[in-house]
């Protein structure tokens, strides 16, 4: 389990699980993000909708009602003018010329039961209908007692009520009618059919509109749906919406209210023009988003299905990314056991500091020496030379570690001296290097016993051989990796994508062309998922181009500098024999890795202007050269030691070939590699 958590802990701090976790998330969360503000935007609109036809609607019904009680109001008025004009004066209200005034008058108007007279006692004595059978009293009536009681003109409206003669509701329309001296001589009045109202709201059958109703303006219903117990007559509009009615610039007010069920409803109210009477139309917001639900779910589902992918293809890369975690750690292992082997050698070996005073002398120095280490440590090299050697011999060691000091460059020098220990002369090899560790400059001998060379040796060349064989092994496992998740980028998860867009389209193409916030969603969805498939092969053709096994190192190399210029603005010249390595082959993938890493120093480091870069084949040997006019630098006294160039060197060296690097101040740098033909047929 300690190894299990340490192994997932090394993995998080990698920087490739890193940024494929970072991708993964970031195209779940945009997935998430994406479909959730298409959903909410898609529900917002369709309740805009759904507000702006119950509206449009709200005005028609409020129109037809206007006409509809027009064509009654000038009936009446009609009938009134000619009751009360020079003839009609003459004429008894009960008179049978009065009864046919009165039928032709709602002659054409299929809302009006009947349209009658009351005369100034209230009784009715004369009607448009042929059953009257003899005068009844409406005194008590409200329509009656309006004229009777005051001196109000106009077109009185009354509140439903259910009629005495068929006993249907019914409210009434009423005007004043007047003697010729203004005298009050009784009342016009018409019956109108709530029923007519209601079969005509009935038969709007719309999808967005699941009320319609018309009201008094105190908010009493008058005609059409009604709501649980409410009846007719009844007030189901309160005085603070009335209030906001009344105060609205054009009688018109949306509400958002819910019903007895605490389902929320949309609601419009619009004042009849010219009479007390409210209009209403209502959409609850389940039915207005029936339409929306039918969409959102396969929005919903298709993102699921996209997460899903994305999860999958995430964790077959982090496996793949945890078998080559293995590799590294093995890589690891190795390099402890190199390290632990380096300090177990046989060789003396002595380090003398800046200050000539000796830093390090290992166990096997003091075998050779015959000296203890603390008492060697921090001493003066020259004192410690003529102390323990003759003066000649003490004067041809500090001749090398003088040279070794004065040289400005990392140099490695080899001699053969011999040393005296209990008056026996000792045969050995020197090796003096010279380093730099943080500014100051160290000096490192090492003497090995020529006795035991030849069996050092072979252990040494056994090491090395084995160490480049695991070089070499890492390095193709690296790039076999590298392909397999290049690939599977590019053609699982760039297909999904790929597909993904297409479906968008197809649902963007289906959209109303009245929806243009819509479209505009779904042209923002296609550019998300453009970049993300810009980023998958972004991401792929650096893990390995598939060009380099597909079509070889010409077409790579070509598509490669092609980039590179255009990304750099820097002018490429690439000059290709007529034959290719093989694709994807050990040679190709080092040459290419080779310009791939030289020309990213190119554009770091050189601040060059021109490249210019050739490959050639000749003497079985392939041989590519890059040159640039940059700034250079001094060998001498530069830092080789770059991760970079060390990797070159090493996939070089891996194959047999020779890796050279001439660079000068002002004079640009130039990489030489040679690699052997039958390399190819070796990897």
């Amino acid at each position: 389990m300690i190894e299990i958590a340490q192994t997932v802990r090394r993995l998080i701090q990698s920087p490739s699980v890193r940024a494929v976790l970072m991708l993964s998330v970031s195209m779940v969360m945009a997935v998430v993000v994406g479909t959730l503000a298409l959903l909410v935007d898609l529900r917002q609109q369709e309740l805009t909708h759904a507000r702006g036809e119950t509206i449009s609607l709200n005005r028609i019904l409020a129109e037809q009602t206007t006409r509809t009680i027009d064509g009654v109001a000038l009936a009446m008025y009609g009938a009134r003018d000619r009751i009360s004009d020079k003839v009609g004066r003459d004429l008894a209200l009960d008179s049978t010329p009065v009864h046919l005034l009165l039928q032709s008058r709602i002659i054409g108007l299929p809302q009006v039961k009947s349209m009658f007279v009351a005369d100034s006692k209230g009784m009715v004595v004369n009607s448009s209908r042929d059953d009257l059978a003899s005068p009844f009293s409406v005194a008590q009536r409200e329509f009656f007692q309006y004229f009777s009681t005051s001196n109000q003109d106009g077109l009185f409206v009354s509140l439903p009520e259910r009629a005495r003669i068929d006993g249907q509701w019914t409210f009434y329309l009423a005007v004043r009618l007047l003697n010729s001296d203004g005298s009050f001589r009784g009342v016009i009045a018409s019956a109108i059919s709530i029923e007519y109202f209601e079969s005509l709201y009935d038969s709007i059958n719309l999808d967005f509109v699941s009320k319609i109703q018309l009201l008094s303006r105190h908010g009493e219903l008058m005609a059409g749906h009604r709501t649980g117990d409410s009846a007719l007559g009844e007030r189901v509009l309160e005085p603070d919406s009335l209030s906001r009615i009344a105060g609205h610039p054009e009688n018109e007010v949306v509400l958002s209210n819910h019903d007895a069920m605490m389902e929320p409803w949309i609601s419009t109210y619009r004042q009849v023009a010219k009479y007390p009477l409210i209009v209403s139309a209502a959409v609850s917001e389940h039915e207005a988003l029936t339409p929306w639900r039918r969409v959102a779910l396969p929005i919903a589902t298709g993102a699921v299905a996209v997460i899903v992918f994305i999860l999958l293809a995430t964790t077959i890369i982090l496996k793949n990314l945890l078998r080559k975690e293995h590799l590294q750690l093995e890589r690891d292992a190795s390099n402890e056991k190199l390290r632990h082997m380096v300090q177990s050698v046989r060789d003396a070996i002595l380090t003398v500091d800046s200050s000539q005073n000796i830093v390090l002398f290992n166990s096997a120095a003091e075998q050779l020496w015959g000296i203890r280490a603390a008492d060697v440590l921090d001493q003066n090299i020259e004192q410690f030379l003529l102390r323990s050697q003759p003066k000649i011999v003490a004067s041809n060691l500090l001749g090398y570690l003088r040279e070794a000091w004065q040289s400005p460059s990392d140099l490695a020098l080899l001699g053969i001296v011999s040393l005296v220990r209990d008056d026996q002369d000792i045969p050995v090899e020197l090796s003096l290097s010279s380093t730099t560790v943080r500014g100051e400059r160290l000096v490192t001998a090492i003497f090995r016993d020529l006795s035991e060379r030849q069996r050092t040796e072979l252990e040494l060349l056994k090491s090395n051989r084995q160490l480049q064989e695991l070089t070499a092994s890492l390095e193709s496992v690296r790039e076999q990796e590298r392909l397999r998740i290049s690939r599977e980028l590019h053609d699982e998860l760039g297909q999904a994508l790929t597909g993904l867009r297409m479906e968008i389209s197809w649902l963007g193409g289906r959209l109303l062309t009245t929806q243009p916030e819509l479209e505009q969603k779904v042209v923002s969805i296609k550019k998300l998922i453009d970049g993300t498939i810009k980023s998958v092969r972004r991401i792929s053709s650096e893990l390995r181009p598939l060009v380099l096994d597909d079509l070889g190192f010409a077409a790579a190399a070509n598509w490669y500098v092609d980039q590179f210029a255009t990304r750099t603005n820097l002018k490429v010249t690439l000059e290709l024999p007529n034959d290719d390595p093989e694709n994807g082959g050990t040679v190709a993938t080092t040459l290419f890795r080779v310009l791939q890493e030289s020309l990213t120093n190119v554009a770091r480091h050189a601040g060059a202007r021109n490249v210019d870069i050739r490959l050639l084949q000749a003497n079985d040997q392939w041989r590519l050269e890059i040159r640039d006019d940059g700034q250079g630098f001094d060998q001498s006294s530069a830092k080789m030691g770059g991760i970079g160039l060390i990797g070159m060197r090493e996939r070089v060296q891996a194959l047999g070939g020779s890796f050279e690097l001439t660079a000068a101040p002002g004079q640009g740098t130039l990489i030489e590699i040679c690699i052997p033909v039958e390399s190819a047929r070796k990897g």
